[in-house]
């Protein structure tokens, strides 16, 4: 067996490691709530057994380890069951890009995480990639609009908007409207997302709070967010498009993770304005 066939099959094995061993690495992108139902789980591997062994950086034999994946088994273990071991694989001394790509997929596929948290692995992944938005894309499975909108609300949203966040009180859709609208006056910003809080608009009353916003700069969150409330007379067009269009609107609505209607109304927008037509 070659070196390099020996290393992946150790990589493949199972060991039972002391939890005195362990620590959760800065590198684990964490879940909303990590002992949220921790008693169920902890009955559940207690009846079962652990079923998926958590996932640890480094190489067996070579303590301390830093947990990947897994926290919440690894709690469990340690609070509850109060076991010496847990079973475990090991993923090697990986980089702290792999490390931080790792457990965010990794933690993806079970609870919700904590939105600070993955807005910081996002955030990171994307300085490392030398700012490629698609690449943080490709690495993670996130929609192209979910990994710009963290970039966007991590590097400008204010510390009182990103705990209302954590608090699951505002959405990052939300968010990026209130930011918008405001033009970067980030007090202003503030000031909307209370106001969506409090009087829960429409989806319709949303969106409008970015056109009245932009276009009236000088205008105070309170006078924003009334203007946007007003009802607007809209008209529906019915464009038949080519086939390759076609093709192509498909294609970006499912990597931009927006509505064609939207994404039509957006690109049309933008080119009606730069070309003179719209202001």
């Amino acid at each position: 067996m070659t070196n390099t066939l020996a290393a992946e099959k150790a990589l493949e094995q199972i060991h039972e490691i002391p939890l005195t061993e362990i620590t959760i690495s800065h590198d684990n992108v964490r879940h909303s709530d990590p002992t949220k139902n921790l008693d169920e789980l902890a009955a559940s591997i207690k009846k079962h057994g652990l079923l998926q062994p958590v996932v640890l950086k480094g190489e067996f034999g070579q303590p301390p380890y830093q947990l990947i994946s897994g926290q919440r088994r690894f709690l469990a273990h340690q609070q509850i069951l109060h076991t010496p071991t847990i079973r475990a694989v090991f993923a090697g001394n990986l980089s702290k890009t792999a490390a931080v790509i790792r457990s965010l997929v990794e933690n993806l596929q079970r609870l919700d995480l904590r939105y600070e948290d993955t807005a910081k692995a996002v955030t990171y992944l994307y300085e490392k990639f030398g700012k490629d938005d698609r690449a943080v894309q490709r690495e993670t499975g996130l929609s192209l609009r979910t990994v710009r909108d963290f970039i966007l609300i991590e590097a400008r949203a204010t510390p009182r908007i990103k705990k209302l966040l954590t608090q699951r009180k505002v959405s990052p859709a939300d968010v990026k409207r209130a930011i918008r609208a405001a033009q970067d006056n980030m007090k202003k910003a503030e000031d909307l997302i209370d106001l969506i809080i409090k009087n829960k608009p429409t989806a319709h009353q949303k969106r409008r709070l970015v056109v009245v916003g932009e276009s009236r700069k000088g205008a105070s969150a309170e006078s924003i967010f009334n203007e946007a409330q007003k009802p607007q007379i809209e008209q529906t067009m019915v464009v038949s498009l080519p086939e390759d269009l076609v093709k192509a609107l498909t294609k970006a609505t499912k990597s931009l993770a927006l509505g064609p209607e939207e994404l039509a109304v957006k690109v049309l927008g933008e080119w009606l304005r730069a070309q003179g037509f719209a202001g």
